[in-house]
């Protein structure tokens, strides 16, 4: 595709190119006269057009093609043809490089050195315009990804149907506490919605996730010297760590039970605990609900 923008030839198909950039808002002349500036190049997947927190401040025209715009490591936003990236370091002389951004599709861009960007912008002062306007757009698009400031902390809980009374009663444990306290059988799958899904829009909602392993569930494998949760309350606890952080994904166990935790999950917070069924369940959870109370009270909302 490189080559049908190059040479003599391609300078039409250039200009037309640059004219429907966002930088460009459909000046013909400044696209004429960028078409003899630019540095054309070929991009392929995986590539890393720029890596956060690099000091390089050159700008990027995607005239073809698909990019990811990553944040520590987080997908934030996806650019494809028309849009820009790297104007941030370009405007700010001291800006590092904000984001990582990386080739998902085939393409073309177009690099525009810093100086070549400055000499254009102080000839073309509409330039800034549209960048303020891209900019603002893309700032309503990252609004939109904050979640609302809580009123009480969210907390989740993970069990599976053998410990569902377990995890009822830690609920009950926390019904007057600053907290709200979910389930996962209180909603949260709708029918309409995919597990995986589902999970993930509660990770984003959650300040906290607690699992919990009972010895109803905890299998014996062939090898195994220690009894194991089942696999999708170890998947949903490692969900929740992976977004929430260990500190935040609890495993509650058996007290005495030896639960047998897989090596990614090594130094997760774990809260031993005690229930038989009865009039005495409440009493007997109690201490290890004090031991989650505090530790959400001093770690408060994931804010």
């Amino acid at each position: 595709m490189l080559n049908r923008f190059q040479g003599d030839e391609g300078r039409r198909l250039r200009v037309e190119a640059l004219v429907t950039q966002k930088m460009v808002g459909g000046n013909r002349q400044l696209a004429e006269e960028l078409a003899e500036e630019i540095e054309l190049r070929a991009v392929e997947p995986g590539e890393v057009l720029l890596k956060q927190g690099d000091t390089d401040n050159d700008v990027y025209m995607i005239l073809a093609g698909r990019v990811d715009v990553l944040v520590n490591g987080r997908i934030v936003s996806r650019r494809q043809a028309n849009d820009h990236v790297g104007e941030m370091a370009a405007i700010e002389p001291l800006q590092k490089r904000a984001a990582t951004v990386l080739v998902t599709e085939a393409g073309v861009i177009a690099k525009i050195p810093e100086p070549i960007m400055a000499k254009y912008a102080a000839r073309y002062p509409e330039i800034y315009r549209c960048l303020a306007r891209e900019l603002a757009r893309r700032l309503e698009q990252r609004n939109a990804m904050v979640t609302a400031a809580r009123e009480k902390i969210r907390v989740f809980i993970i069990s599976s149907a053998e410990s569902m009374a377990v995890a009822r009663a830690v609920q009950n444990a926390f019904a007057h506490d600053p907290f709200t306290t979910i389930v996962w059988t209180d909603g949260v799958f709708k029918v309409s919605n995919y597990t995986l899904q589902s999970l993930e829009d509660e990770v984003d909602k959650s300040d906290f996730a607690i699992a919990i392993a009972h010895a109803d569930d905890l299998t014996e494998s062939r090898g195994k010297e220690w009894p194991a949760p089942r696999d999708n309350v170890i998947f949903e606890l490692g969900l929740f760590m992976g977004r929430l952080g260990k500190a935040r994904a609890i495993l509650m166990e058996p007290r005495d039970a030896g639960v047998k935790l897989p090596s990614d999950l090594a130094g997760i917070t774990t809260v031993p605990y005690r229930y038989v069924k009865g009039e005495d369940a409440a009493a007997l959870i109690a201490p290890a609900c004090n031991l989650l109370r505090d530790h959400i009270n001093r770690l408060g909302p994931n804010n």
